[in-house]
């Protein structure tokens, strides 16, 4: 499974944006989650595809589609890398994204 993330701010709330490729089941999946503060590092779901699954979660538009709905900006270096993952059935790539400064793997496998 690839993973591609980042940590972003919307409004008021530190977020996290982590999207992939799935390879055993061939299919692409979008959470956002946000840090609720609660004393700790817990994290609640803001948006998680397995919950929508009347999406077509092979199609790349779905996961830019659905962060454009969240009003959530990504890299476009983000969306491709997933796209790219999906069409080379890449797996075990962890990819940290910016606003502001390249992409940087942390994991390649």
């Amino acid at each position: 499974m690839s993973r591609h993330f980042i940590h972003l701010h919307q409004g008021d709330r530190k977020i996290t944006v982590v999207a992939g490729y799935d390879r055993p089941l061939r299919e692409l999946f979008l959470h956002v989650m946000h840090d609720n503060d609660a004393g700790g590092r817990e994290e609640t779901f803001l948006f998680d595809s397995l919950d929508a699954r009347g999406h077509d979660w092979t199609d790349i538009n779905t996961v830019a589609d659905q962060l454009a709905l969240l009003a959530i900006e990504v890299p476009a270096s983000m969306i491709e890398g997933i796209f790219l993952d999906q069409c080379f059935n890449a797996g075990n790539r962890v990819v940290e994204h910016y606003v502001d400064q390249p992409a940087v793997v942390r994991a390649a496998g």
